[in-house]
């Protein structure tokens, strides 16, 4: 069988033939596809040079040879009305798990657990498309940590992990609306509620820093490069011992008990619909793209 997924880069200026690679391949490894082949379609700014475009399919080439992934086609051309080049990955992949993993497949009762740090690949884009405004507010050590957590984006040898050993109901990547958006998203689409503990999650400290700086929540800042799943309870001592820093953030609830994120200081958050990614917000605040 084979998994398919299709994802655009729309948030981020840098680094975007890198992310369309990666995301891509980690929405079919969270299906329990071994990423196989990609394809892309590539829109370019009629003001944009040669050096650009090389620059993002050098980055195309670069994450496929890392993921041992072809490139099979693609499709670019100058396009008159947008700003900044825009990406379409397609990537497909040949299943390895038992059967198709879905998101829909958690059940109230299983463990959320999660692999890595909170929003990983917004702490990237900041560090880099919010260079300037940030230069005056974090120490340049700290932002030139933070760009590379590009290199922190891929989630698909810990998803595959799991999807071989049959271990887990359902995975996701979070994107958009970071951890707490992609728990949402799983809950929603499972029937469920949850449960998810703020202190539970970990927070890089180059991410932290600059949250604290532009005044963001980690929490709800694009996050791929965390992989979450849901795992009944039985089954996570088996999955910890494969897979470092594997933690567990919450649980999934019956769907009447509504989700509830616990802060640090015991206070509960009702989240009662789809959360808004921080850096969109950003991006509006500072009129940037």
């Amino acid at each position: 069988m084979v998994i398919a997924a299709m994802d655009p880069i729309t948030g981020s200026g840098s680094m975007i033939g890198w992310l369309a690679v990666n995301v891509n391949a980690n929405d079919v490894a969270v299906m329990g596809g071994e990423p196989r082949w990609f394809s892309t379609t590539l829109l370019i700014p009629e003001d944009a040079s040669v050096e650009e475009v090389k620059k993002i399919v050098s980055e195309i080439h670069l994450a496929a040879k890392k993921l041992g992934v072809a490139v099979i086609t693609g499709h670019s051309e100058i396009t008159p009305g947008i700003v900044n080049p825009i990406i379409v990955g397609h990537m497909l992949g040949k299943l390895i798990s038992r059967k198709p993993i879905r998101s829909s497949d958690a059940r109230a009762g299983d463990l959320i657990v999660m692999v890595k740090t909170a929003g990983i690949e917004g702490t990237a884009i900041l560090s880099t498309d919010f260079a300037e405004i940030l230069k005056d507010r974090v120490s340049e050590k700290i932002l030139e940590r933070a760009k590379r957590f590009y290199r922190r984006i891929s989630v698909v040898e810990d998803a595959l992990k799991l999807a071989k050993r049959n271990i887990c109901r359902s995975m996701h990547d979070p994107t958009e609306g970071g951890v707490l958006g992609g728990v949402y998203e799983v809950a929603e689409a499972s029937k469920l509620s949850f449960i998810l503990y703020e202190d539970k999650i970990p927070v890089a400290a180059e991410t932290k820093i600059i949250c604290n700086a532009l005044n963001c929540d980690p929490l709800r800042l694009i996050a791929s490069g965390a992989l979450i799943a849901s795992i009944p309870e039985e089954n996570f001592g088996k999955a910890k011992r494969m897979i470092r820093g594997l933690r567990v953030i919450g649980r999934f609830r019956r769907r009447k008990m509504g989700n509830v994120l616990v802060k640090v200081d015991g206070s509960e958050e009702k989240i009662k619909d789809v959360v808004r990614d921080e850096l969109w917000r950003l991006i509006e605040e500072f009129k940037l793209k």
